[in-house]
């Protein structure tokens, strides 16, 4: 069945069908992201112009993405793009006049009431929260880097299930944050089913090789349906399955995108496997494909690239309907909407995908013939003129399917709301009369408006500087302005007096001072109210992080912490039993206790082995005082480290400083060392390897492989 017919199939199946988001959450609402489950971001609701801003939102400061883009590089002649932008804002949903969103600063999920931008509730989890969440029968679900999926009520926020789909609570560093060996990158979806009601779907982990899963569970309370935990052992354990991005679904299918490469797709009732297409950048694919966005429509996966949006058949995975140019595109009825960073163009969707494929077939064409017009001779310039006829007919047919195009640089964000199309950029978003192209109204925002929603009235704008700004029509005497937090330069963080005040800042700085540790990673152990944590945080820039056996007072310390600003940006806290504390071996610079320093006694259930495995080799420090007891010097010895430690008391402090692992090696120069033997000497590292971190320059500063492939040197604990 030719293109032509298999749209007008679908068009007919789409009137049939049930729709992708449950009868509930259509109307004014936005209760996922881009609204539906088929991330098309249009609504019929239109907006009254023009708008002002109503309320804002700040973050204490700028998010940082889970993965560090190209940042526009060129290589061979490309332009690398950030490809990996599910979490480049702090993306909304909005239900019944109120609006949900999490942040990848804080840890937090917060509920906003829409009208006066009033905090109605927050709730805190162990990681980044870096999708939207989706609201449905008033509960809202989401997941984050702490490796959890969330069920909470919609009106107080309290915890109504929570699954982990890793096999055990495994953490590691990932850009400079604690997260999960298997986080929560494609949120949590909801499709209803006939069989089971509401089903919630969503994929952990993002290393093939170390597993990585996708659930269907009952939305009511999260009883797993269905998992797939195999999806690392196919095809001979070379499976690139890297579940990142918002997941798509119909009345059948469920899409998951997958970071950088194409779209999976899996039977929605079963979690079957269906297929996984590669397409070639210079053929088939029509350029550099692959990203965490996607959209469904005319039975089509619409899979963005670097600078086009490929057509894929959702059933088979195979190309042909359309190539699209634009980083962004959206849809709504027949019309699409397409944006470059040059220019905003609306398109006879049909029409424009039929010419497209008639261009693309031209650019085949030519390219097969420069490689004839190399030849000498008559055969040269055959080549030669047929390519000039080619290059004639395809700027002949550029403009077929065009309905309008107009200037703008405005490419981060397309929606359409009614009769207008809002396009987010730098520094402003802008609408547009969809109907002629004519810009109506514009507003400026701060950064670059990555994320946009159109509800109850309301324009919601999430910016890439962290801010979510609220727009409503008529003109608002003064805009509330609301910051969560204070900026974290600031250092304003101060717990109520109480009569261990005194004695744990009196400690804190003796630390700080004694092991002139300052930045880095620090493990408190025994966290109490906190105070030591937050004392450390105002006199160094180290990252910390809370271990609390006990449930209710991790919760405490957390609230407490989040009052301040501190929590997740500075301070966080994992409610583990000491003898299975879940972050990695090697992280910690300097290890404390605030029970110590404010008791003079351990914390119950510690033991030296334990703690030892998380310091850091080569000047990584247990600091234990600050009145050192003659107890705690045999108590550190039992860490078991023998020669690779120095034991000594220091200032009224017990200190153990770990020297190097025995039996490490270097690799000093491009091959090896200085004799170019490429070997290390290194007597550790040997089979079952994993994950120890991840992180930057990213693929922004490395050395191509043709520019000249140097390899990265490591000696002395520095990479």
């Amino acid at each position: 069945m030719n293109a032509e017919r298999a749209f007008c199939r679908f068009c007919l199946l789409a009137l049939l069908l049930i729709p992708a988001v449950p009868a509930e959450l259509k109307g004014e609402d936005w209760p996922t992201y881009l609204r539906d489950n088929h991330r098309v971001g249009a609504t019929s609701e239109s907006l009254g112009l023009p708008l002002s801003v109503r309320w804002s939102i700040a973050a204490p400061t700028v998010p940082r993405s889970a993965w560090p883009g190209p940042d526009g590089r060129t290589i061979e002649g490309h332009r690398l793009r950030d490809r990996n932008t599910f979490d480049d804002a702090f993306h909304v949903a909005v239900v019944k006049g109120r609006l949900y969103f999490g942040s990848s600063v804080d840890d937090q999920m917060r509920c906003i009431d829409l009208e006066t931008g009033k905090l109605l509730w927050t709730f805190l989890t162990e990681g980044p929260i870096r999708l939207a969440p989706t609201v449905f029968q008033e509960r809202v679900y989401f997941g984050a880097d702490d490796g959890l999926v969330y069920c909470v009520g919609a009106a107080d926020g309290q915890l109504i299930w929570k699954l982990r789909p890793g096999s055990v609570d495994e953490r590691l560093i990932g850009r400079d944050e604690m997260v999960s060996r298997w986080p929560i990158r494609t949120g949590v979806t909801i499709q209803e089913d006939k069989t089971h009601g509401a089903v919630a779907y969503f994929g952990a982990g993002v290393f093939p090789h170390e597993n990585v899963y996708l659930c269907g569970v009952r939305a009511e309370d999260g009883k797993i349906l269905w998992k797939v935990d195999n999806l690392s052992e196919m095809n001979a354990e070379r499976n690139d399955l890297s579940p990142q991005g918002y997941l798509l679904t119909d009345e059948q299918l469920l899409v998951v995108p997958s970071g950088r490469s194409l779209p999976a797709v899996f039977d929605r009732a079963t979690g079957e496997f269906l297929h996984k297409k590669t397409h070639a950048w210079r053929s088939t694919a029509g350029g550099v494909i692959g990203s965490t966005q996607a959209l469904l429509s005319d039975g089509q996966i619409y899979a963005w690239g670097a600078d086009h949006v490929l057509a894929m058949d959702v059933a088979t995975g195979d190309v042909g309907y359309g190539w699209f140019a634009g980083r962004q595109l959206t849809v709504a009825g027949d019309a699409a909407y397409a944006a470059d960073g040059v220019h905003l163009v609306k398109l006879d969707r049909q029409a424009y995908a039929v010419n497209s494929r008639k261009r693309h077939q031209l650019e085949m064409d030519i390219k097969a013939l420069e490689t004839k017009a190399k030849a000498p001779g008559p055969e040269g310039e055959k080549a030669k003129a047929d390519i000039q006829e080619k290059r004639r007919e395809m700027t002949s047919i550029a403009e077929v399917g065009v309905v309008w195009k107009i200037e703008t640089p405005n490419e981060a964000r397309l929606v359409v709301a009614g009769s207008m199309l809002f396009a987010g950029g730098e520094g402003n978003v802008t609408a547009y009369d969809t109907e002629s192209g004519k810009e109506v109204w514009r507003a400026e925002v701060s950064g670059t408006a990555r994320g946009l929603a159109v509800a109850d009235g309301r324009l919601i704008a999430s910016t890439d500087t962290g801010d979510v700004v609220c727009f409503g029509p008529g003109s608002a005497e003064k805009p509330k302005a609301i910051r969560f937090g204070e900026p974290l330069a600031d250092r304003a963080w101060k717990l109520p007096a109480d009569e261990a005040a005194e004695r744990v800042e009196a400690g804190a700085k003796q630390i700080l001072a004694t092991t002139g540790i300052r930045e880095g990673y620090c493990l408190v152990l025994g966290s109490e109210d906190g105070r030591l944590a937050v004392e450390l945080a105002r006199g160094s820039d180290l990252d910390i992080h809370c271990i609390e056996p006990d449930a209710t007072k991790a919760t405490s310390l957390k609230q407490t912490l989040a009052g301040l600003g501190l929590y997740g940006t500075r301070v966080h806290v994992t409610q583990a039993p000491f003898d299975a504390i879940p972050l990695p071996d090697y992280f910690a610079d300097l290890i404390v206790s605030d029970t110590m320093v404010r008791s003079g006694k351990l914390p119950a259930g510690l033991t030296p082995g334990e703690i030892a495995r998380h310091v850091k080799p080569l000047g990584g420090t247990i600091c234990l005082g600050p009145k050192a007891s003659d107890d705690l010097k045999p108590w550190l010895e039992g860490a078991g480290l023998g020669e690779q430690a120095v034991i000594r008391e220091q200032d009224g402090l017990a200190l153990l400083q770990r020297k190097a692992l025995p039996g490490a090696g270097s690799w000093s120069h491009q091959y090896g060392e200085a004799g170019n033997t490429a070997c290390s000497y290194d007597y550790r590292v040997k089979g079952s390897l994993g994950v120890l971190w991840y992180g930057d320059p990213g693929e922004g500063q490395m050395v191509n492989r043709h520019d000249g492939a140097v390899g990265p040197l490591a000696i002395n604990g520095r990479l």
